[in-house]
């Protein structure tokens, strides 16, 4: 007797349609039978990198400060990226260190092409990178919703790209529906990857 499998589709919210992700990697057999036992990382969407240098580490931490009412998914996104095995260390900034990322809010309107919230990168020696919550589009919605667009863009400041919907990440380019809240196996490869 064969055994049955059930698999669940995941899906990602787009501005036109949802379509079906792949969870082969998270430990379901794949078309041959086999369960893998270690995730490899994932590509970047076309025209993306990845690169320590376009990150807002310094000397293998960020240290960060706040102007945000959305403390709540900001504490969530500093505690999610620091898993077992992270090698950047998340730290508050103090009196005598470089603030390398602000959590900062923004208006940007409700349009269709309006960001939810956004990691602005500036590349100047000493300067300070931003991660925006746009409050317009942010207004309402779910704690999860919140807590998975500060974790995604916390995901960026730690210099990862965006993923397509053939591998279960928290770097899609849309918040999925459920939202993913946490870094995935797959990310956890790239970050691995990239800060080894």
């Amino acid at each position: 007797m064969t055994p049955l499998l059930l698999v669940i589709p995941v899906v990602v919210a787009c501005a036109a349609s949802l379509a079906p992700a792949s969870l082969s990697h998270r430990g379901f057999p794949d078309k041959r039978g086999v369960s893998p036992l270690a995730v490899n990382p994932a590509p970047c969407v076309s025209g993306e990198r990845e690169r320590r240098s376009e990150s807002a580490v310094d000397d293998g931490e960020i240290r960060w400060t706040d102007k945000t009412r959305y403390d709540g998914p900001r504490e969530h996104a500093l505690k999610t990226w620091q898993f077992t095995g992270a090698k950047i260390k998340l730290r508050a900034d103090s009196a005598t260190t470089v603030n390398d990322l602000e959590f900062r809010d923004y208006r940007g309107g409700t349009g269709d092409r309006a960001a939810v919230a956004q990691y602005v990168r500036d590349s100047g020696v000493g300067a300070t990178d931003f991660v925006r919550f746009n409050r317009d589009k942010m207004s309402g919605r779910s704690r999860a919703f919140l807590n998975s667009a500060a974790s995604h863009e916390l995901g960026h400041a730690l210099g990862l790209c965006h993923k397509d919907g053939r591998v279960l990440s928290l770097m899609w380019t849309d918040i999925a529906s459920p939202p993913i809240t946490s870094p995935q196996a797959v990310d956890k490869a790239n970050y691995a990857k990239l800060w080894r």
